[in-house]
């Protein structure tokens, strides 16, 4: 957890030690009596070495060093997700108990390292599923094939990529044929933290095939976009992060990002023709696909959406103004 922004901005810690956050993810078994959780709180206040989002593949980077201290080897499964990311509990468990090639170290060479888990959008409300795009992250790595964990003669130097802890320069990459790359070398080059998240080929998409939804493709993980307890949060979420609007805090939600254009419609009950997405046209509760547990609660998936409701008509804004209006044209 980092104590800034991905701008810098300054930000509170949320998972202190003695917070009530805290002793949920770190002290209730969360993920199992078994599991080790590692809680580490980043912070840099020198200058960020470079542009974008270095800051952020500095604290990723720091999770590959915890993984080593934790004991990671090269047969083990490296996830990077954001905070509002997961793969699904069927998925993550396939994962553990089944043959994927691309995670097996005698059959991958790292050249497409990448397994990349094909998302659900639910869009501020469980009963505002994106049902034409998918998310595609998380990202799965096997450790043999992680700059830090595998053999570090497969390492790139800094002077191979952007900059240092960047993502790596286009003729290292897949989807350049690894031109840069010596043809002697068996074993392609290690994926760092910034590589993670990176398109530049070398990847498998892992998708459920479906007859209920476009391209039949079904999901594998979920991506849990803008959920937040009010529209002051949110609007500050787009004034600092890796991708800021810079007048945030001035626009309407649905003004902001096309995503909260749709996310706004939907909760609204308004008509979302002109919106870049479109969200299931009938309750959750009438979707055949997986769908998270705590879904399935009686109630939660409407109690959510009415708090959402109940958040964006009381917004002093308002939201006559949305990304799709011709006055943003």
């Amino acid at each position: 957890e980092s104590n800034r922004t991905q701008t810098g901005t300054p930000r509170k810690l949320r998972f202190e030690q003695g917070s009530t956050a805290h002793n949920i993810l770190v002290e209730r078994n969360l993920f199992g009596p078994d599991t080790r959780i590692i809680l580490d709180q980043f912070s840099f206040e020198g200058k960020v070495p470079g542009k974008g989002l270095i800051r952020e593949q500095m604290q990723r980077s720091r999770i590959i060093e915890l993984w080593k201290e934790a004991g990671m080897t090269e047969h083990d499964v490296g996830v990077i997700t954001d905070a509002d990311e997961t793969p699904t509990r069927d998925f993550l468990r396939a994962v553990q108990s089944c043959d994927f090639p691309q995670l097996d170290p005698e059959l991958q060479n790292c050249a497409k390292a990448k397994v990349i888990v094909a998302s659900m959008v639910f869009e501020g409300s469980p009963e505002c599923m994106t049902t034409t795009r998918k998310w595609m992250h998380p990202d799965l790595i096997l450790g043999k094939c992680i700059d830090g964990i595998g053999d570090a003669r497969y390492s790139l130097k800094d002077s191979q990529r952007q900059s240092r802890l960047a993502w790596r320069q286009k003729r290292f990459t897949a989807k350049f044929n690894y031109s840069g790359w010596p043809k002697e070398m068996k074993t392609f080059p290690l994926w760092n933290a910034a590589d993670f998240r990176r398109d530049q080929a070398g990847h498998t998409i892992i998708f459920e095939d479906v007859d209920y939804l476009p391209f039949r493709m079904g999901h594998t993980g979920y991506h849990f976009h803008n959920y937040f307890k009010t529209t002051e949060q949110l609007r500050h979420k787009y004034q600092t992060y890796g991708h800021p609007v810079e007048n945030a805090t001035q626009l309407g939600v649905g003004e902001i990002h096309p995503d909260l254009d749709l996310m706004v419609d939907c909760v609204l009950g308004r008509s979302y023709d002109n919106n870049k997405h479109k969200t299931l046209s009938a309750r959750l509760e009438e979707f055949e696909g997986r769908i998270p547990i705590a879904y399935g609660i009686e109630g939660y998936t409407m109690a959510r959406h009415l708090e959402l409701k109940s958040l964006l008509l009381s917004d002093e804004i308002g939201h006559e103004r949305s990304w799709h209006t011709p006055s943003r044209l």
